[in-house]
């Protein structure tokens, strides 16, 4: 028998954030830890609201459903037929979905942006139009993860309803729902409601404390699209989830027919090892059978929501202090295995990792191109930027480098290491290794 008490105890300094555990309309476990703000200090409570970051996604795919549901419009529609000026045709609404539709990715374009800055929906829009990036692939042809065809989802809300993001979100789930302290961000809402709002904070692996995003290197360029919609940008509850949860298994909310196809994967992603359907990235559990799910990052956040309709279970986990994101990983499974093997076997909290500043003369030696061996076709970048070292991954942001010593560095909160010994690359993850040899100037 699960003692729910003495696991809500212990994870009473395993993790900073807010947890929920139900089934069958009863709550197994519940718990506030640690603290929503560090300066002023003010103590988590399970009211306290998360940026969700891409945990957003499937509140947006459900928005979408909702106006399939009363024939506003279809999967099937184009997005030009409301976005007019998209430079990209034959992109349906199901491709965006399924990220399926070969779209760039925004964020290199405001990779330099200043954290005064407050970069919106339409300007990415604008900057689509402005740039014409040429698309990853044809609409359809295969899937990858895209947070620009999310954005464009919150527009065509928009520009459908002649609603705000927000205004719509909020008419057609959260007052339905009851989600009373869920809301689409904006600067009025997060000065606002600060004092209800859990702090994202970031290791500093340097100086050895928690910092806010803002105020750390690596991380300050991102504080320009905190206000990005769609792909992320709901704050929300583990209270609000579950009555989402609720709603979402009950069947009484959105049709059957269509949660079925947001429950099944997309041609393109049903043999991979990332099912996703409809906004939910879908898996199976041999106790609790089909898993409906989405995770989410954002500097200083880092956030899960789990359906399981067979047997009516939701579980959420919300984090807003940094930490290994394996471990955090690793706990979370833990309490789910607490429901379905009957055993609480929490995962070791591992040491943050300090940094070592190296020599300027040191690390320009690492700068330049990388071609990966078992993938040609794929660069990596090391770039040196205010005498940090950064390495630019395929399809993602740059990433800092953080020398544990001279040839051998970290990312922070990931088990990730890379060596770089002469013209060789290694990048160490789990209990795979990726080798890539520097390019001739």
């Amino acid at each position: 028998m699960v003692n729910w008490n003495q696991i809500k105890q212990e994870l009473d300094g395993a993790v900073n954030g807010t947890v929920l555990l139900a089934q069958n309309d009863e709550v197994l476990l519940q718990g506030a830890y640690g603290e929503a703000s560090i300066d002023p200090h003010r103590p988590m409570q399970l009211s306290t609201r998360f940026n969700l970051a891409s945990v957003s996604k499937p509140l947006t795919a459900l928005g979408i459903l909702l106006l399939v549901q009363e024939e506003r419009l279809s999967l099937a529609d184009h997005v030009n037929q409301w976005l007019p000026e998209l430079p990209y045709e034959h992109v349906s609404v199901h491709h965006l979905l399924t990220h399926t539709a070969g779209l760039p990715d925004y964020m290199e374009y405001f990779a330099s942006c200043s954290v005064d800055t407050v970069v919106t929906n339409e300007e990415i829009l604008e900057v689509l139009v402005k740039y014409r990036p040429k698309p990853l692939f044809e609409p359809g042809e295969r899937m990858e993860y895209s947070n620009t065809g999310y954005v464009l989802l919150a527009l065509l809300i928009e520009r459908i309803t002649k609603q705000s993001f927000a205004d719509y979100m909020d008419e057609a789930m959260f007052k339905p729902l009851q989600m009373t302290h869920t809301t689409v961000t904006s600067p009025t809402f997060t000065t606002q409601y600060a004092e209800e709002i859990a702090q994202g904070y970031v290791y500093d692996v340097y100086e050895g404390e928690y910092k806010l995003p803002a105020q750390f290197a690596e991380t300050k360029s991102t504080v320009c699209l905190n206000y990005i919609t769609g792909d992320g940008g709901i704050y929300s509850t583990v209270g609000d989830l579950y009555r989402l949860g609720k709603a979402v298994l009950d069947g009484q909310w959105i049709e059957t027919s269509l949660l079925e196809k947001a429950f099944t994967p997309s041609s393109q992603t049903k043999d991979t090892p990332m099912p996703y359907g409809l906004g939910f990235i879908l898996s199976e559990d041999p106790e609790l059978g089909k898993c409906v799910w989405h995770n989410g990052g954002w500097p200083g956040y880092a956030t899960t929501f789990k359906l399981y309709p067979k047997t009516k279970t939701i579980f959420i986990f919300l984090r807003n202090k940094e930490q290994n994101l394996e471990y955090e990983l690793a706990l979370g499974t833990a309490i789910e295995n607490s429901l379905t093997k009957g055993e609480w076997q929490p995962p070791t909290k591992p040491r943050q990792l300090k940094a070592v500043v190296l020599p300027e003369e040191t690390i320009e030696q690492y700068v330049g191109e990388y071609e990966l061996i078992e993938h040609p076709e794929y660069q990596i970048q090391i770039a040196l930027q205010d005498q940090h070292l950064y390495i630019y991954l395929p399809k993602s942001m740059p990433l800092e480098l953080h020398a544990k010593r001279e040839d051998e560095f970290f990312l922070r909160g990931l088990d990730v290491f890379i060596t770089i010994k002469g013209k060789k690359l290694t990048i160490h993850d789990d209990q795979t290794k990726s080798i890539a040899i520097k390019k001739e100037c």
